[in-house]
């Protein structure tokens, strides 16, 4: 017995939910690492400046830039692979 027209419409319509339900499951959850990894080492480095009481917050800036950068790359990586 062969499976009708609205059956096969509706595997389709389901299989295209999936993908696009797991294409944004990727992405937002890159977004959260990235959001997590900027937020830890700038955290990080506000303590440090904290902990070295220093005037001009070096180890904020320097965290933070390097926490952006390293999320830029993981970011890049992700698009990249397949």
């Amino acid at each position: 017995m062969e499976p009708n027209n609205d059956d096969a419409a509706k595997e389709e319509r389901k299989r295209a939910l999936q993908k696009e339900s797991s294409g944004f499951l990727k992405y937002s959850g890159m977004a959260t690492q990235m959001l997590g990894t900027i937020l830890i080492f700038t955290y990080g480095g506000y303590k440090l400046d904290e902990w070295q009481q220093n005037k001009v917050p070096v180890w904020t800036l320097v965290l933070s830039l390097l926490s952006i950068a390293g999320s830029l790359y993981m970011l890049i990586k992700g698009f990249t692979k397949k």
